[in-house]
């Protein structure tokens, strides 16, 4: 959820979200302990960095935040001075996310990056500098005109730089995008799938030789080093999203706030929060959701876990789904 917002607006919007904070945990239902922060969303490496120390300072303050939570902000290449990354690792900044994408000139230039790549080298210099111990690089996959051979040397250029974790994305055409108009148009060149089959194998054996686990299908760490906040997510844990378009899961309730941070900011307001839609799950549904999140990770679902979580044993729901998959070899399955 990307917005551009001058500076009487960013300081409105940063307002706004304090307000948003306190409004939660001023509630009178308690909130869970917080293990993880994820500044994502945008661009947040560009806030000014005294924005970002009054936010994680009212984070501490006003959650129960764990002593060695991971805290982790999304970062442009383009966007950040050292002295910033120094502010932000001050701040409690432990982890950066960096959006790569590419090694390769031409390859951010059709993805109509802002970033160059020198400016890639540079970043990761400068928070290497900054004592950021916890760096992961996103890379992307399946890009118009992108060959395997392309792709394996982009692969190399982020090993290269020894990051503690990686993410490697398949490109993904959304709706009213310029690539989804050239497509629709005949003039978007994506590899062929095998082409793309090719470069995700390649990804698990290059990335696998080099010392890292590949513990979900696109994310893969050294050993200790998953991302701890994504793993919420795919344990389909509770989260509480802040700011425009956020999204939230707290004990069974899944909301979403306005998308545009001028109405968001307005809400806020006037209302203390910036919820504009509610779904509370059924069992079944949150079952599901479980099941199929789980199985996106190396180590799949922990049988245990839901049973406790749902009080029903995991075969008594899907037992007889379960042996038809195995039968297959779609699936294997252990006691645990």
């Amino acid at each position: 959820n990307s917005h551009p917002l001058d500076e009487a607006e960013r300081d409105a919007y940063v307002e706004a979200l304090l307000q948003e904070m306190a409004f939660y945990t001023e509630s009178p239902s308690p909130l869970p302990p917080v293990a993880t922060v994820f500044l994502g969303g945008g661009t947040p490496s560009l806030l000014p960095p005294q924005d970002l120390e009054r936010l994680l300072d009212r984070i501490g303050r006003s959650f129960d935040l764990a002593a060695d939570a991971e805290i982790s902000l999304e970062a442009n290449p383009a966007t950040v001075r050292k002295e910033t990354f120094q502010r932000f690792r001050s701040a409690g900044v432990n982890r950066l996310s960096i959006g790569v994408q590419s090694f390769e000139a031409r390859e951010l230039e059709r993805l109509d990056r802002v970033h160059r790549v020198e400016e890639i080298h540079t970043t990761v210099t400068r928070a290497r500098e900054a004592g950021f111990d916890n760096l992961s690089l996103d890379l992307m996959f399946a890009l118009p005109g992108q060959t395997a051979e392309a792709w394996r040397w982009n692969l190399h250029q982020a090993l290269d730089k020894d990051p503690e974790h990686l993410s490697t994305y398949n490109l993904t055409i959304e709706p009213q995008t310029a690539f989804h108009k050239l497509q629709n148009r005949g003039k978007l060149a994506l590899p062929p799938e095998d082409v793309q089959l090719e470069q995700y194998r390649d990804a698990l054996r290059i990335l696998t030789e080099a010392g890292y686990r590949h513990y979900e299908i696109s994310n893969f760490c050294k050993p200790g080093r998953e991302c701890r906040h994504n793993l919420i997510y795919w344990e389909n844990g509770d989260y509480l999203g802040l700011g425009a378009g956020a999204s939230s899961y707290l004990k069974g309730v899944r909301f979403k706030n306005t998308d545009l941070p001028a109405r968001y900011i307005r809400e806020v307001r006037n209302r203390g929060h910036a919820v504009e839609s509610r779904e509370t799950l059924d069992p079944r549904r949150a079952m599901g959701e479980t099941v199929m999140l789980g199985l996106r990770l190396r180590d799949g679902l922990r049988l245990d876990r839901f049973e406790k979580r749902f009080h029903i044993s995991f075969e008594k729901v899907y037992g007889k789904k379960v042996e038809s998959l195995v039968r297959r070899d779609w699936i294997t399955c252990d006691s645990h």
